[in-house]
């Protein structure tokens, strides 16, 4: 069952590539964008995924297993945690406190998404509004 959707994503992807490619009005640099934009988009999910991630260093982790000092941000236990979409990384602890760990990243992801999803749109939309150009 999660072989289909995957599936139809893909295809949608490719449509809205070649649509995107084939789009006659669009300059060379917006079809371009794609393909730098998408890299970042990744890249950008990766480092938020891993703020909070402990193994490498656990002395200088984000989200250290034992408090600094007793009110100064949160008491009790701290954990980290990571949601995959929408990506967000923070620290959590006992107490409700949350400590955002990647701020800017998320920005930034956010940016780089929209410079992926906005052209792929627009590639989507002249692929179905015009399917003739895609078969040149």
């Amino acid at each position: 069952m999660t072989l289909l959707p995957v599936f139809v994503g893909l295809v949608v992807g490719w449509v809205a590539l070649r649509g995107l490619l084939a789009h006659p009005l669009l300059p060379l640099w917006v079809k371009m964008s794609v393909f730098w934009a998408v890299p970042l988009t990744a890249a950008t999910w990766l480092f938020i995924m891993a703020a909070d991630d402990p193994v490498l260093f656990p002395e200088t982790a984000p989200c250290p297993r034992e408090p600094y000092r007793e009110g100064v941000i949160g008491s009790g236990k701290v954990s980290g945690v990571s949601t995959p979409f929408p990506p967000r990384a923070y620290c959590l602890w006992e107490d409700g406190t949350v400590y955002e760990l990647a701020p800017g990243a998320e920005f930034l992801f956010w940016v780089f998404f929209a410079l992926t999803v906005v052209p792929l749109g627009a590639g989507l939309w002249h692929a179905l509004r015009d399917p003739r150009s895609l078969l040149r």
